[in-house]
């Protein structure tokens, strides 16, 4: 008997981990997607596809700092809105989790269109961009740079605004100045691959390349998400809690 089950069991497993759907409760599909970006890099995601109740609108969920498709904001708001009917891809980033990070800000770019193409090939339209935290100037940055006709609108939650200013925020004028100066230091000098400490608060402490905390916070900056939402002209729906410490 205890061999039956165990059988039974193992079966189940097999059957789950070869039709990803079957994890969904209802009327939901669920699969893993994998996809390239246009310069190289492997990501990967979860679909949610709804089966009956379907207006055939599709949202791109995007994570902010440290974060992923599975914890978070983005373990029950792709579930709810599948609920709603509305098929999302919620994906992790190059830079997901709490991992050093190297890339430009500027990459965001290619992992939002991976997403979007993707979202597109399956038929999904009309579709919309969602981001959360550190995803809002990700989402806003992708509209602005590429003006992309397939985009609906825009939804933001618990946005934090300028990078640099949030730093300045946190620790002060003083001390969020000494790190950007050390960076840009590093960067003139050859060394924008070097990795420096960073300290974020209530995030917790890190390695950021040089490079890295130039992309996000220098003078040049294309994260500044005040600069970039003031040339989108879709429709931008803006969540943010009054007693959110970030």
């Amino acid at each position: 008997m205890r061999f039956i089950k165990i059988s039974v069991l193992a079966f189940l497993l097999i059957l789950i981990y070869l039709n990803p759907a079957i994890w969904a409760a209802g009327n939901v599909g669920i699969e893993m997607v994998r996809l390239q970006t246009s310069d190289g890099i492997k990501l990967t995601g979860i679909l949610r596809q709804p089966h009956l109740v379907r207006n055939n609108a599709g949202v791109v969920m995007i994570h902010g700092y440290s974060g992923n498709f599975y914890s978070g904001i983005m373990a029950f708001l792709p579930e709810a809105l599948t609920d709603c009917g509305f098929a999302t891809l919620a994906l992790n980033m190059r830079d997901h989790d709490q991992v050093p990070k190297k890339n430009l800000f500027e990459e965001n770019r290619y992992d939002i269109a991976a997403a979007v193409n993707e979202m597109a090939r399956r038929g999904y339209h009309p579709m919309y961009l969602y981001g959360h935290s550190m995803g809002t100037n990700r989402v806003l940055y992708y509209q602005k740079v590429t003006k992309d006709p397939r985009i609906a609108g825009i939804i933001l939650t618990g946005p934090p605004g300028n990078l640099y200013k949030w730093n300045i925020r946190i620790f002060g004028q003083e001390s969020a100045a000494r790190a950007l100066g050390h960076a840009l230091e590093l960067k003139e000098n050859g060394k924008g691959n070097e990795w420096i400490l960073i300290d974020l608060g209530p995030l917790g402490k890190t390695l950021y390349t040089a490079d890295h905390l130039v992309s996000l916070r220098g003078p040049e900056t294309v994260s500044d998400p005040f600069k970039n939402i003031a040339k989108i002209s879709k429709p931008i729906l803006i969540v943010h809690g009054l007693a959110d410490r970030l």
